[in-house]
């Protein structure tokens, strides 16, 4: 035979193994070890827009999710609606399974779904929620708890608990039992559940930044009764959403097995909701600190996923004119609901190319999954 045609037949049976290995799912990228998982609540192309819009160099200007090397979009309407719930979403991103808006990690049925976050902690990884309005909203609530109806928050809290998140802080104070007043448990509290449970639970933004971090730690953090206040206004008792995740990533990060950490930017949706547009570029600008703060940890630790996404855009935010430099932009709203829009998807690290293209919002778990050999997923709990 010809060297050349045997060469050429050769490179044939190279690009059908290729392609075999490809089409099996059996992917060659270096092992994910951590997953950092970034939600925008109500966060739309627009909405990032706008963002990059408020800053000095105008339509110039580079946010940090800018910088990221691999972008898609997420088709994410609900089994029973084309304008999905953050509920309904969030399961989506944590399960795997559509189901109906309102539900929590259960089927449109009410079978009870596996969380990708719960598969990661039974593997021996860390794993912690970071949020700015109540721990038992729906998005955070997704990851550790399956339930009929987002609803039911003092029944969500009570299963959070029981999920045992190795950290856990947002708003939600609340549904924990905390006095509002003197920021200690009242009698009978579910903190004091956590408490006997071994958590350190921190109720102020000195008692977070000052709290020397442990390796065996398990913190809880509720730093206000309901929701935390937007950024532009937020309390000096309150941290930041990049405080608490800079604290939320130190916690998680000893774990030398890995980690799973998720966080919300809540507010963004709220803002949407009632169309404060001075609100909503605050909650994205805060955003986009963590997307920083996530990829200087993924630079410096190379087996780290990071992932950013949104639920579901809020409010049909709009452009409608000015100029480049970033002066006399008008803006209009359509709504004060979510919208059934599609959302974007960044990512950066090892299988970040396994995000780009327009994906099944369901897709993007089952993706995660797979770069940390995660399997089976998406389940059914038994």
């Amino acid at each position: 035979m010809h060297t050349k045609y045997r060469s050429f037949l050769g490179n044939c049976a190279l690009v059908l193994v290729l392609v075999f290995i490809v089409s099996s799912g059996v992917w060659a990228e270096a092992p994910v070890k951590n997953v950092i998982l970034l939600i925008g609540d109500g966060m739309g192309i627009n909405q990032i827009t706008a963002a990059r819009l408020s800053l000095a160099e105008g339509a110039y200007a580079v946010l940090n999710l800018d910088t990221m090397p691999y972008t898609g979009f997420s088709i994410n309407f609900a089994a029973n609606n084309l304008v999905t719930d953050s509920a309904a979403a969030a399961t989506a991103l944590a399960t795997g399974f559509r189901t109906d808006t309102g539900r929590l990690g259960t089927l449109p049925d009410g079978t009870a779904a596996e969380s990708i976050m719960l598969k990661a902690k039974e593997r021996g990884l860390s794993i912690g929620l970071v949020a700015t309005v109540k721990v038992t909203d729906a998005t955070p609530a997704a990851f550790l708890v399956n339930a009929d109806h987002r609803a039911f928050e003092r029944d969500i809290a009570a299963a959070i608990l029981e999920a045992g998140p190795d950290v856990l802080l947002g708003g939600g104070a609340d549904a924990f039992g905390i006095n509002p007043f003197t920021k200690k448990p009242k009698s009978n509290a579910l903190i004091l559940k956590a408490l006997e449970q071994g958590y350190t639970f921190v109720a102020d933004r000195d008692g977070l930044l000052e709290l020397d971090i442990t390796p065996e730690m398990k913190l809880i953090g509720l730093f206000i009764g309901g929701d935390l206040s937007f950024e532009l206004t937020r309390l000096p008792t309150e941290p930041s959403l990049l405080e608490m995740t800079g604290r939320a990533l130190e916690l998680v990060s000893q774990n030398p097995q890995g980690f799973f950490l998720l966080v919300e930017g809540s507010r963004i949706d709220r803002a949407g909701h009632t169309n404060s547009l001075k609100e909503l570029v605050g909650e994205v600008l805060m955003f986009d600190q963590v997307v920083g703060l996530a990829l200087d940890f993924a630079r410096e630790n190379p087996d780290t996923l990071v992932v950013v996404t949104a639920d579901h855009e809020t409010g049909g935010l709009t452009i409608t004119g000015g100029d480049p430099a970033g002066e006399n932009v008008t803006y209009a709203w359509t709504s004060t609901a979510h919208t059934g829009s599609m959302v974007p998807i960044y990512a950066f690290g090892p299988g970040a190319e396994r995000f780009s293209g327009t994906l099944q919002i369901t897709d993007i778990p089952v993706r995660i999954a797979e770069l940390m050999g995660i399997s089976p997923f998406p389940a059914l709990r038994e």
